[in-house]
C-alpha cells in the first residue's frame, strides 16, 4: 500500500504542477491536488501497516518455556520498524504535501530539489523496510 500511495503521490504532484489545462469540466490541478491528498493519506496507511506483525498462514503456537518454575511464552522474533523511523517518514509525507517548506517552490529548481530529495529518501526507506521485514518473514 505505501508503493501504490508513494505513487500517487507522484502522479498527484506532476499533475498540479507540471501539466495546465483542464479534463472535461475539471480543472487538472485541482484533480493533482486531491491525488496527492489521497496519496499521502494512502502513504501514511501504508507506513503504518510496517509497525504490524506479519499473518502467517498455519503459524504454530509459541513454544513455552519454564524458568524458575513459572511458565513463559516465548515471542516470536519478527522484524518491527522502529517507531522513530516511522515518526520521521510521516513527517516526509507531511512536509511534501504541506505548502510551506524550508525552501518555497517559488525558488526554482531548488524548492523542487528539497521536496524531491525528501521523497527520494521515503521511497528508499520504505523499500529498506518493506526488505527487512520481509527477509525476517522467510527466516522463520
Amino acid at each position: 500500500m505505501a508503493w501504490f500511495g508513494a505513487l500517487v503521490l507522484f502522479a498527484g504532484a506532476i499533475l498540479t504542477f507540471a501539466v495546465g489545462g483542464d479534463i472535461g469540466a475539471l480543472d487538472v490541478r485541482t484533480l493533482g491536488v486531491v491525488g496527492m491528498a489521497v496519496g499521502g493519506v494512502l502513504l501514511v496507511a501504508g507506513i503504518l501497516r510496517l509497525r504490524r506483525r506479519p499473518r502467517v498462514a498455519g503459524r504454530r503456537a509459541p513454544a513455552r518455556v519454564v524458568r524458575d518454575g513459572v511458565q513463559a511464552q516465548v515471542q516470536d522474533r519478527v522484524y518491527r520498524t522502529s517507531k522513530g523511523k516511522i515518526i520521521a517518514m510521516i513527517a516526509v509525507v507531511v512536509y511534501i504535501l504541506s505548502p510551506v517548506d524550508l525552501i518555497p517552490d517559488v525558488f526554482l529548481p531548488v524548492g523542487i530539489v528539497d521536496d524531491a530529495t525528501a521523497f527520494t529518501w521515503l521511497l528508499f526507506a520504505i523499500g529498506q523496510e518493506v526488505s527487512r521485514k520481509r527477509r525476517s518473514t522467510l527466516t522463520q
